[in-house]
C-alpha cells in the first residue's frame, strides 16, 4: 500500500508541476531547461562511462542471442538484436554505464552468457581504456556491477542522495558515442500499458537514464524497459536486491543441460515422387509453391511430452505429411527407435508422432506447457530455446530474455512478447516449463507461411482435445494426391482481358492479378455458387478468417511452347525429364494449389467479377475426381508404354464424350516397339483389333498374349491406325 501510495503522489507531483511548467512562457521554459543541462553535464560528466561489450561465435557456431537495448556503433541507434556482423569484424555494443566507486560501473544487463563475452572494456571520461568483469547482478533491475582491472581516471563517482526528494524526479539521459557527450533532461514520462487480462498494469521508460531530483541530486539509475506500476517509484541502487554474477549462469546451464532430455533428434524420410516443372500450355501459379510435393529427408526436432508422444513444430504441409514413409528419433545412447504418426495441427504448423510401442524410452524427458496467466510470468526470466539436429544429435542453445509485456496473437492468445516466432524456436520458463513455441501458421487469419508464437496455454488444450486437420494424414500411393477444387479451369488475366471483363477496377495493378474462369464443370461448387465461364476469380478467405487470399492464374512466360512440340520435336528422353509436360491443364496446379493448402471439406467465401458486377459466395471445397496424375494405370514392358484411364479434364481437352472409349499413353521408353511403330506420349488408343478399349485393366487383358496388334489412336483431333508385331 505504501508503495502504491506513493507512486501516486509522485504522479500527482508531476502532473502538477507539468502543470506549472506550462503556464510559463516557452522562451523562459527552454532558457531554463538548456541552462538545467548544462549544470547537469558540469556535475554528472565524469560519473559516465561507455561499455564495451566484445562478443565471440563458439566453437560449434552458435551465436549471441541478445534482446536487450544497446547502442550500435555504427549510427549509434538503439537497437534489440545483435548482428552476426559484430562478431566477424570484432564490433563490440555499445551500453552507457553509470561510476558509483573508482573502480565500480553500473551497466544493462545484456542477457549475455559467458561463454558468448570475449571481454569488456570500460572507457572512462578521460578516453582511458579499462578491462573490466560482472561482479554482482541485479536481477530485478535489469543492471550488472561491473569491477575494473584498475581505477578509473578522472571518473567522478555518482553519489545517490537517499534524501533527494525535493519535487519531481526528472531523467538525464546520456549517449556518450563516439567521443561526445550529449546530455538532454526530460520529465518523468512512463508508457502506462495494461496487461491482456486486465489484472495488472506496466509501464515503459527510457533505459540507460540516471534520475535526478529537481535541485539535481542523484536519486537512482535506470536500467528497466518495462516494470510494473507499483515500481515505478525510483530507488537507491543500494538497496537493490543483488546475487553473485554467476548465479544466473549457473541456472542456465543446469536448465540447458535438463532440457536437452526433452529434446530429440528426429528422421523423417518423404517418400514421394519429385513434381517436375512442366511446360507447354500447363496453367499453374507461382505463388504459394507448395514445397510439399518435393521428395527428400528431413532432421527436425521434436518436444518429447508425456504418454510417448513427440511434438513436432514444423510445417511440412499437406503432401509432405502425406508422404511420411519413415520416421525414427536418435537416443542420447545413439539408439534409434521408431515413430508413427498421430496427426496433425494444421493451423499451428506441427504435427504429433509417438514412439512406436507408445512408451517414452528411458532417459527421455516429456516437457511440460505452462499454463500461467500473464501477469504470474510478468518480469521473470525466461530462456529462449534453439535446438537443433546435427546429424542425430541435438544441440540445445539457451539465451536469458526477461519478458517485459504481451501481445494477442492468433484466435484471441497472448503470447510473451520475448517470444521468438521463428520455426522451431522455445520460449522456456525458469521452471523447464514450455511457454511458447515458434511455429509457421497455416493460411486463414494469416498468411500462408506467416510466422506466429503458439502460447504453451494453446498448445497443451491443442494435445488433449485431439483436434488433429483430417487432410494431414499419412497415405499410401496415389491417395497421397488429394485436390480440393471448386470444379473450374482457369487462365492467366491481362489488362486487354480485364478492360473486356470490366474487371479493372477490381484488380491490382499487377498484370496477370485473378483468374479468368475458361470451364467450369456441371454439379461443382462453382457451378452451384453461380461462377460462368468468362467470370473472373478475385480472392478466397475461410469463412471464419478475415484473411484473403488472391487467386492468381500465371503462364509460364517465355517456357510456353507449342502443343506439336510434345510429340514431334521432343524426344521421349526430354519428355521423362521434364515430367512428361501434359497438354491440358493440371488439376493439381492453378487455384487448386490454393484451394489445397486451405483443405477439402473448408467452408470458403469466394469472390469474383460476373458481368462487371462483384459477387461473393460461402461455398464448401470440394475434392477433386480423379484425375490425369491419379488414374488407374497399366504397364505393359512388352510394349515399352505406360497406359492411363481418361480422366474428366482429358476428355474435356480431347472433346471425348463421357463414355467415348480409350486409354491415355502417359509414357514411352525409347527404341521400345510401340515407339517404333510411331506411338507418342498423350495419344489415345481408342480400339484394339478392332474392339472398343474401356479402361487401362481392359487394354492390359486385350493385348496379353496377342502378336499382331491393330490400334486405332486419336492424335488430338486426328485418328490413325497403327499395327506392330511383337516378336518372343
Amino acid at each position: 500500500m505504501k508503495i502504491v501510495a506513493a507512486t501516486a503522489s509522485m504522479l500527482t507531483c508531476i502532473a502538477a508541476a507539468i502543470a506549472v511548467a506550462d503556464a510559463t512562457p516557452p522562451d523562459t521554459k527552454a532558457a531554463e531547461k538548456a541552462a538545467r543541462v548544462r549544470e547537469l553535464t558540469k556535475t554528472f560528466r565524469n560519473g559516465f562511462a561507455n561499455v564495451r561489450f566484445k562478443l565471440k561465435t563458439l566453437p560449434d557456431g552458435t551465436k549471441p542471442n541478445i534482446s536487450s537495448n544497446y547502442r550500435c556503433p555504427g549510427c549509434g541507434s538503439q537497437n534489440m538484436h545483435v548482428s552476426s556482423d559484430f562478431i566477424e569484424k570484432n564490433i563490440p555494443c555499445l551500453v552507457e554505464g553509470f561510476v558509483i566507486a573508482e573502480n565500480k560501473v553500473l551497466v544493462q544487463d545484456l542477457h549475455l552468457r559467458p561463454q558468448w563475452v570475449a571481454g569488456i572494456e570500460v572507457v572512462s571520461a578521460d578516453g582511458s581504456v579499462v578491462p573490466a568483469s560482472p561482479c554482482l547482478m541485479y536481477p530485478d533491475e535489469e543492471a550488472i556491477l561491473l569491477e575494473t582491472k584498475a581505477p578509473l581516471h578522472g571518473a567522478k563517482p555518482i553519489v545517490f542522495d537517499g534524501n533527494a526528494t525535493n519535487g519531481p524526479s526528472l531523467f538525464h539521459f546520456v549517449e556518450d558515442f563516439d567521443g561526445r557527450t550529449q546530455a538532454g533532461l526530460r520529465d518523468v514520462n512512463y508508457s502506462f500499458r495494461h496487461q491482456p487480462s486486465g489484472d495488472a498494469d506496466w509501464c515503459s521508460a527510457t533505459p540507460n537514464t540516471l534520475v535526478v531530483d529537481s535541485s539535481n541530486r542523484a536519486v537512482s539509475v535506470q536500467m528497466k524497459l518495462d516494470r510494473r506500476l507499483e515500481d515505478v517509484v525510483p530507488e537507491n541502487p543500494s538497496k537493490w536486491r543483488s546475487e553473485p554474477a554467476d548465479a544466473r549462469e549457473t541456472r542456465t546451464a543446469a536448465l540447458e543441460k535438463t532440457l536437452a532430455t526433452s529434446f530429440l533428434p528426429v528422421y523423417l524420410h518423404i517418400d514421394e515422387e519429385k513434381k517436375r516443372e512442366t511446360f507447354g500450355r500447363i496453367i499453374y501459379s507461382f505463388g504459394h509453391r507448395d514445397s510439399s510435393e518435393l521428395a527428400g529427408d528431413v532432421d527436425a526436432v521434436g518436444l518429447a511430452l508425456p504418454d510417448g508422444e513427440v511434438l513436432i513444430p514444423l510445417n511440412l504441409g499437406s503432401g509432405k505429411v502425406a508422404a511420411l514413409d519413415k520416421m525414427e528419433a536418435t537416443l542420447q545412447d545413439g539408439k534409434k527407435v521408431s515413430l508413427e504418426f498421430v496427426g496433425a495441427f494444421s493451423e499451428y504448423g506441427m504435427f504429433l508422432l509417438r514412439f512406436a510401442d507408445g512408451r517414452t524410452p528411458e532417459g527421455v524427458t516429456p516437457a511440460k506447457f505452462s499454463v500461467a496467466s500473464a501477469e504470474s510470468v510478468f518480469g521473470r526470466t525466461a530462456y529462449s530455446a534453439t535446438p537443433k539436429n546435427l546429424n542425430g544429435h541435438t544441440r540445445l542453445t539457451l539465451a536469458p530474455r526477461t519478458i517485459r509485456g504481451f501481445r494477442r496473437v492468433r484466435d484471441g492468445a497472448v503470447a510473451p512478447s520475448a517470444a521468438s516466432d521463428d520455426e522451431g524456436a522455445f520460449l522456456v520458463l525458469d521452471s523447464g516449463e514450455i511457454l511458447a513455441i515458434g511455429s509457421h501458421a497455416r493460411i486463414g487469419g494469416e498468411r500462408w507461411n506467416s510466422r506466429t508464437a503458439v502460447p504453451g496455454a494453446v498448445l497443451a488444450k491443442l494435445v488433449a482435445s485431439r483436434a488433429f486437420d483430417p487432410e494431414f494424414a499419412v497415405r499410401k500411393g496415389k491417395a497421397r494426391i488429394r485436390v480440393a477444387w471448386i470444379g473450374v479451369e482457369t487462365q492467366p488475366m491481362t489488362k486487354e482481358l480485364a478492360r473486356e471483363k470490366n474487371a479493372q477496377g477490381f484488380l491490382s495493378d499487377e498484370i496477370g492479378s485473378g483468374s479468368l474462369v475458361s470451364k467450369v464443370y456441371a454439379g461443382t461448387p462453382a457451378a452451384k455458387a453461380g461462377v460462368k465461364e468468362g467470370d473472373v476469380l478475385l480472392w478466397v478467405r475461410k469463412a471464419t478468417g478475415e484473411r484473403r487470399e488472391r487467386l492468381e492464374t500465371r503462364d509460364t512466360g517465355g517456357f510456353a511452347m507449342d502443343t506439336s512440340d510434345l510429340f514431334d520435336r521432343i524426344p521421349f528422353s526430354m519428355l521423362d525429364k521434364f515430367g512428361a509436360p501434359t497438354p491440358w491443364p493440371q488439376v493439381e496446379g492453378g487455384v487448386n494449389e490454393m484451394f489445397t493448402k486451405l483443405g477439402i471439406g473448408t467452408k470458403v467465401v469466394l469472390a469474383w467479377i460476373s458481368d462487371g458486377e462483384k459477387k461473393e459466395s460461402e461455398i464448401v471445397l470440394e475434392q477433386a475426381p480423379v484425375h490425369y496424375r491419379t488414374a488407374k494405370r497399366i504397364r505393359n514392358r512388352t510394349l515399352g508404354l505406360v497406359a492411363a484411364d481418361l480422366t474428366f479434364e482429358v476428355r474435356a481437352y480431347l472433346k471425348l464424350g463421357e463414355d467415348a472409349p480409350g486409354v491415355v499413353i502417359t509414357k514411352m521408353q525409347d527404341g521400345s516397339p510401340a515407339a517404333v511403330a510411331g506411338l507418342r506420349p498423350f495419344e489415345v488408343i481408342t480400339s484394339v483389333n478392332g474392339e472398343n478399349v474401356l479402361s487401362a485393366r481392359n487394354f492390359a487383358e486385350m493385348i496379353r498374349g496377342k502378336k499382331d496388334l491393330t490400334f486405332s489412336v486419336r492424335r488430338l483431333d486426328a485418328t490413325r491406325i497403327v499395327r506392330m508385331q511383337i516378336k518372343n
